[in-house]
C-alpha cells in the first residue's frame, strides 16, 4: 500500500492553491544524481505527456544521457538552460535543473480548480518520491530558505 500525501499546514485546498502570484514548488533536497536519473526515468515511462527543452547544442540527447552530464553541460555552457515538463490532466510540473542536490518542480496553483487536480498533485509527489525513495514536500514558491517555508503538502515514500 502507498503511504498517504499528508498536509503540512491546517489550510483549506482553496487556501493552498489560492492564485496569489506565486508558483508552488515540488521538491526533494540532499538528492544524487542518480535520484534525478530514477525520477526522469518514472516519469518519462508514465502515461503522463512529457516535455524537454534546451539551448544546449546537444539538444534532447542531453536529457537522454542522464543527470550528471546534462547538469555538466550546463554548468560548462554557462548560457545554456533546460526545461523538463510534465503535464497531467492540464497542469504542467516544470523542473530547470537548478541544483543537482535538489529535485525541484514548479507548477501553477491556478490549475488546481478542486478536488480532482489536487489528486493530480499528489499523484505526482507520489511518483517522484516513490521513484528516489525520499520525502517530497510541496510549498509555496522560493529561490532561497526552503527549510523555513512550512510543507504545504508532504510525502514520505514507505520503506521496504
Amino acid at each position: 500500500m502507498t503511504a498517504p500525501v499528508k498536509r503540512g499546514v491546517p489550510l483549506s485546498d482553496h487556501e493552498i492553491f489560492v492564485v496569489d502570484g506565486a508558483l508552488r514548488d515540488v521538491w526533494v533536497r540532499s538528492v544524487e544524481v542518480e535520484d534525478w536519473d530514477r525520477v526522469i526515468s518514472a516519469l518519462t515511462e508514465s502515461a503522463w505527456e512529457v516535455a524537454f527543452s534546451t539551448t544546449h547544442p546537444l539538444g534532447n540527447a542531453l536529457l537522454r544521457s542522464g543527470a550528471a552530464a546534462l547538469f555538466a553541460a550546463l554548468e560548462e555552457g554557462g548560457q545554456d538552460s533546460a526545461a523538463f515538463s510534465v503535464r497531467i490532466d492540464g497542469i504542467w510540473f516544470t523542473s530547470y535543473f537548478f541544483d543537482s542536490s535538489e529535485i525541484e518542480f514548479t507548477f501553477d496553483p491556478a490549475d488546481v480548480v478542486g478536488a480532482a487536480e489536487v489528486s493530480v498533485v499528489e499523484a505526482f509527489m507520489r511518483r517522484v518520491g516513490d521513484a528516489c525513495g525520499r520525502r517530497v514536500v510541496m510549498s509555496m514558491e522560493s529561490s532561497s530558505d526552503r527549510e523555513g517555508l512550512p510543507a504545504l503538502f508532504e510525502y514520505t515514500p514507505e520503506r521496504s
